[in-house]
């Protein structure tokens, strides 16, 4: 065989080898195992809300949010496992022209509350069908910032450092009566504390469909005081650009970083109040 047959063999070799790592991939999944899993959420946000007959008010909010989830047994194939996770407001604090009055409904704002549902190995949750909203998350923002939640949900096929999918953001009293979705991206691979990691990128725009009042009627909380009383409307769009960092052995989300810009309208007793802000969320695990 001549020279040039060689290198042409040897060229064709390499190019099926890549050619089969590209097709293999990486398959992100996530470890199930029964346990407690903790990690902690901080958000700012600063809103600008223009106020019929009283121009542009600023409000701005700081939030810390402790979250433990708790692993049940795994079904039988340990493709899933119950789950409950439990948060905690651990920190609530109000800046701004409009701090006074939210500031009057603190104590609504700082509680502790519980989600059950179902999490399966592409870090998917499903939340209880019974569960209820509670809507002082809505006010306070919880619910915007958590549309995501603790876990990103992975694609169900193998993808190389570039590829992307889609995650799906269900219907619910606050995104619509239709799923929605955002578009991840495997950007790369690096170490980061020790730890090999993915980093993996979330962006795209989730619209907002929100009745008030029929939230606090399907909560069953009559201790809301005036404000489980307004009827008010919010719609509106929430912009999301992030990333995550999922570490590689366990598929367990070990920080995300994610930056929200809304757009929303409120109807409230027949006045439009329009609104505009901007907010960052950082997860992290507890060490």
């Amino acid at each position: 065989m001549n020279s040039a047959k060689k290198l042409l063999v040897v060229t064709s070799l390499v190019a099926a080898s890549i050619a089969m790592a590209a097709t293999d991939g990486i398959t992100l999944r996530k470890t199930l195992k029964t346990g407690t899993e903790s990690y902690h959420v901080q958000s700012k946000s600063k809103q600008t809300i223009t106020v019929p007959g009283g121009g542009d008010q600023e409000l701005e909010t700081t939030s810390t949010t402790s979250y433990s989830v708790k692993i049940g047994a795994l079904v039988a194939d340990g493709g899933s496992a119950p789950v409950d996770i439990v948060s905690k407001v651990e920190k609530f604090d109000i800046g701004g022209p409009m701090a006074d009055m939210m500031g009057a409904n603190k104590d609504q704002f700082m509680k502790s509350t519980t989600s059950s549902g179902t999490l399966d190995t592409k870090n998917r949750f499903t939340p209880d069908p019974k569960a209820k909203l509670d809507p002082m998350a809505v006010l306070n923002g919880a619910t915007s910032n958590s549309l995501l939640g603790l876990f990103l949900e992975f694609p169900d096929k193998a993808v190389n450092v570039g590829d992307t999918w889609d995650v799906v953001i269900k219907k619910s009293p606050v995104t619509g009566k239709q799923d929605q979705k955002l578009t991840a991206k495997l950007e790369a691979e690096k170490q980061v504390d020790g730890k090999d990691v993915y980093v993996v990128s979330i962006s795209g725009t989730i619209k907002t469909d929100i009745d008030f009042a029929e939230l606090v009627k399907a909560s069953g909380q009559a201790d809301l005081g005036p404000i489980g009383q307004m009827e008010m409307q919010i719609k509106g769009s929430i912009d999301f650009k992030g990333e995550a960092n999922v570490d590689k052995t366990t598929g367990q989300t070990i920080l995300m970083k994610i930056k929200l810009d809304t757009k929303q309208e409120m109807q409230v007793q027949g006045q439009s109040i329009p609104s505009t802000g901007t907010s960052t969320v950082t997860l992290t695990v507890d060490k």
